[in-house]
């Protein structure tokens, strides 16, 4: 249980940094501006998520490409929510 618990207390302490620079950059956003970028990503983000499967069966999408926009997609989509939930 010690080992467990200060593995967890580690793994905590090494990400404390970044969601606090993540954190203080986004609340550098005025709030209007936030929830409108982020419905924009989070429409964007769902968009090109349904638009990859398709394009990938019907058009001859090369891996590369299909591993682009899917990724894009998940960004767009995750960074959406992300700037929609921010409390600042």
């Amino acid at each position: 249980m010690p080992d467990s618990f200060l593995q967890f207390v580690l793994r905590d302490t090494e990400w404390d940094p970044f969601r606090k620079i993540r954190e203080h950059i986004i609340g550098m956003i005025p709030e209007p501006v936030r929830k409108i970028v982020g419905w924009i990503l989070l429409i964007f983000g769902a968009v090109v998520l349904l638009r990859v499967y398709p394009g990938s069966l019907f058009f001859e999408l090369a891996d590369q490409m299909f591993m682009i926009t899917f990724f894009v997609g998940m960004f767009s989509f995750a960074y959406g929510i992300i700037l929609l939930r921010h409390k600042g």
